[in-house]
């Protein structure tokens, strides 16, 4: 009697710890891909609210999704993260830093540095860089 309730209770003992260590360790991704955004804007605009009202504006938008157009500055894949580098206007004193979803590494592959590209995605804030996490490819983007 006392044998049939210990396994049970193993038993029962695993799986709680299972869920436990799953819900921990499962990787909480915001999709944007689903999400409209709240603002639009383009990468210029974005760097010259940051030095014109101090990002006053900005900080209204933290933990929103955004869209922001520009041109690629560059294209990195460091630490198994996708990073797309847009510039911010003539002088590039600050840049937008769009850290991709995993699943956009392929729908970016066709791009190259110079390209002018919308970025959707949600905006974490700035110090000189603008950040921006789980970005995607907007649909309305064009191959070459």
């Amino acid at each position: 009697m006392i044998r049939k309730y210990g396994f049970r209770l193993g038993l029962l003992s695993i799986l709680v710890l299972g869920g436990i260590y799953i819900s921990l360790h499962k990787e909480d991704v915001f999709n944007t891909q689903k999400a409209s955004a709240t603002a639009a804007m383009t990468a210029e605009n974005l760097i010259s609210y940051v030095t014109t009202d101090k990002g006053q504006y900005l900080a209204t938008l933290v933990d929103q999704v955004i869209a922001v157009e520009g041109v690629i500055k560059e294209i990195n894949y460091v630490n198994q993260r996708h990073t797309i580098l847009l510039g911010g206007g003539q002088e590039d004193l600050a840049l937008v830093i769009c850290d991709m979803q995993t699943d956009q590494a392929k729908k970016t592959g066709f791009l190259k540095q110079g390209d002018t590209v919308v970025l959707k995605g949600v905006f974490k804030g700035f110090l000189q860089d603008a950040v921006f996490l789980n970005c995607v490819l907007t649909a309305n983007q064009k191959r070459p």
